[in-house]
């Protein structure tokens, strides 16, 4: 053998020299690995090797009730009994997010190599607790310092694991890189530690790199890993040429023979520590040459099933509210279960808008504002009804008051007035008799004049305010007293607030502080009257004083004996259809005070 030889396998034997393995044997059919061997004398029902340790609800600990153990079935229909380690956890309705740490338990005889965990009715199926494993392809340059490197990553199960290596199939899979500038050679590695505590197995064979034209067609085979029988081991280790072990532990690597029609081998990586970790790696004194710029293809075949071995942190956030339950398991490296579960309930309760309390009295406050809503609604279209009822039968009796005024005072008037002018007609050969009747008919059509301008007054809506009725009762007043003798004193404020009066409101006023005048000077004989008005918050108090010889309240009285004395009982009947008082005061020799009040409303 030559020096170069003879070093060659010095260096790859110092490699492997401190835990190497001799090969593992499989069969595709019926022969299983050791490992898995191991793996099913475990007892399933034996104590749980996995701890939940802590619990942090929105980042703070939390402590856990005692909870029973509980009984259930797996998807396979196999009994299960779950010890809830740590019990029970009630989470608030506020809870936005909690975590769950989980790892080996140092009191269990069987020490875990991989977790699953499951969060019912949130996860669907268990979940890998993490854990990686890969294929690099690491580009080299002439002094085989790397330049760069390409990883392929392997997670969970592969499609078509059963359980081992014997009982499942190859998957195909098919990589593209690019070499990069300053690269000279491929190195090919299959590692066991993509995560510091990965565990697991995985497995490739026919793996081959070509170089491919621009099309995508292969042009060149660079490199190829076809294992099919002993003469491609070298003799002393069986080792697969050109491949060496590595790693801090390098029996992690190992080599399969597949006993199928033509019996051949592939590289496995078997990581029960999560420790350590091994690596299948093409030797230095084998490069693969590749050139920059050329696009290469990595074809292999692969099955694997990877997890995580240490400890380990899972979080939920916003869970619905409801009851679950967190289940950890432990696993071999191949998948199958070690020992019983440990378990924990959680409990997420309703928020308190969705209780059934509070749902009901929202539906009872919500019944009754309905049933208000409902009623409040009739109310006010009863009440616009009522309203516009009223309008309708104050336009009616406004209309019957103009009638009656119309009918009473003008058309009396204007009868007496023809009947005048008939005498005069029939008098033109008396001309002082036919002067007579004819200053009548005169002093007639001035009244009628008079009443004509109130009714018109009253009727009017641009005078439906509080300033058009004290200019016009003062007005009024002066006018009337002085064709009487009687002196008028006027006590009125400088200026009137803006009130709205109704028509028949400032109508029915103005028609009682009218009689109020005529009692006075009528009955009362006096030299000098004082109208007076006052404004309050809402009120109107109208005052009108005379200096007579009083007794006008008994004259009334005596006045409402006879059939035409209706006088007083008019200006009472007057106040009260306007919401107001009527008060009258008369002392022998001392004068008469007529006091109406009304209330006022602003527009």
């Amino acid at each position: 053998m030559n020096p170069a030889a003879c070093t060659s396998h010095l260096r790859r034997l110092a490699l492997l020299a401190p835990r190497c393995l001799g090969t593992v044997t499989i069969g595709i059919v019926a022969t299983q690995l050791p490992v898995a061997a191991r793996a099913a004398s475990l007892d399933s029902t034996s104590p749980a090797p996995v701890a939940i340790r802590e619990v942090l609800v929105d980042g703070h600990p939390q402590q856990l009730s005692s909870a029973e153990p509980t009984r259930s079935e797996d998807r396979n229909g196999a009994k299960l009994v779950e010890r809830a380690k740590l019990g029970r956890l009630r989470l608030s309705a506020r809870t936005q997010r909690f975590e769950i740490r989980f790892g080996p338990d140092s009191a269990s005889p069987n020490q875990p190599i991989r977790f699953r965990y499951q969060l019912e009715r949130i996860d669907r199926d268990w979940q890998e607790a993490g854990g990686e494993m890969r294929l690099t392809a690491r580009f080299l340059d002439a002094a085989q310092n790397t330049v760069a490197a390409a990883d392929f990553v392997a997670r969970g199960q592969s499609p078509g694991w059963s359980g081992n290596f014997a009982g499942s199939a190859f998957a195909p899979r098919l990589e593209k890189i690019t070499v990069p500038a300053q690269a000279a050679a491929l190195q090919i590695e299959l590692f066991s530690g993509g995560d510091e505590q990965t565990t697991g197995a995985m497995a490739i064979n026919d793996l081959s790199v070509s170089v491919v034209d621009t099309n995508g067609k292969p042009r060149a085979v660079l490199f190829s890993s076809l294992i099919d029988d002993a003469k491609d081991l070298e003799p002393t280790l069986e080792v697969p040429r050109p491949w060496m072990r590595d790693g801090s532990k390098p029996s992690i690597a190992r080599v399969l023979k597949l006993n199928g029609i033509e019996p051949r081998r592939a590289l496995s990586v078997v990581d029960t520590d999560a420790t350590k970790w091994g690596a299948w790696r093409t030797a230095s004194e084998s490069p693969i040459s590749v050139r920059p710029g050329d696009s290469l293809n990595l074809a292999w075949n692969e099955m694997y099933s990877i997890g995580w071995g240490g400890t380990r942190t899972v979080g939920y956030s916003f869970l619905p509210p409801g009851e679950y339950q967190f289940r950890v398991r432990a696993v071999t490296e191949m998948g199958e279960w070690i020992g019983e579960a440990a378990a924990l309930a959680i409990t997420v309760p309703l928020p308190f808008w969705r209780t059934g309390w509070f749902l009901g009295s929202s539906l009872a406050l919500a019944v009754a504002a309905l049933v208000a809503g409902v009623r409040y609604v009739t109310w006010r279209k009863m009440e616009g009804r009522l309203e516009i009822l009223e309008r309708q039968r104050a336009l009616e009796r406004e209309r019957a008051r103009i009638a009656r005024d119309l009918h009473d005072d003008l058309g009396a008037s204007l009868t007496q007035i023809a009947l005048l002018s008939e005498l005069a007609k029939a008098d033109l050969e008396d001309p002082k008799l036919a002067t007579a009747h004819l200053n009548q008919i005169f002093a007639k059509t001035g009244t009628l004049a008079r009443q004509l301008n109130e009714i018109v007054w009253a009727v009017n809506p641009a005078n439906d305010t509080l300033e058009h009725f004290t200019s016009h009762i003062c007005k009024f007043a002066q006018d009337y007293l002085s064709l009487a003798g009687i002196r008028c004193r006027l006590d009125v404020p400088e200026s009137v607030p803006s009130y709205a009066m109704h028509s028949s409101d400032r109508h029915n006023l103005f028609l009682t502080a009218k009689e109020a005048l005529h009692n006075i000077v009528k009955h009362a004989h006096a030299g000098q009257v004082w109208l007076r008005l006052r404004l309050e918050p809402g009120r109107l108090t109208l005052l009108i004083e005379d200096d007579g010889k009083g007794g006008v309240v008994d004259a009334l009285a005596n006045a409402a004996g006879h059939a035409s004395g209706n006088g007083l009982s008019n200006m009472q009947k007057r106040m009260e259809q306007l919401g107001g008082q009527y008060s009258q005061q008369s002392r022998p020799d001392s004068g008469t005070s007529v006091r109406l009040e009304c209330p006022l409303r602003k527009s």
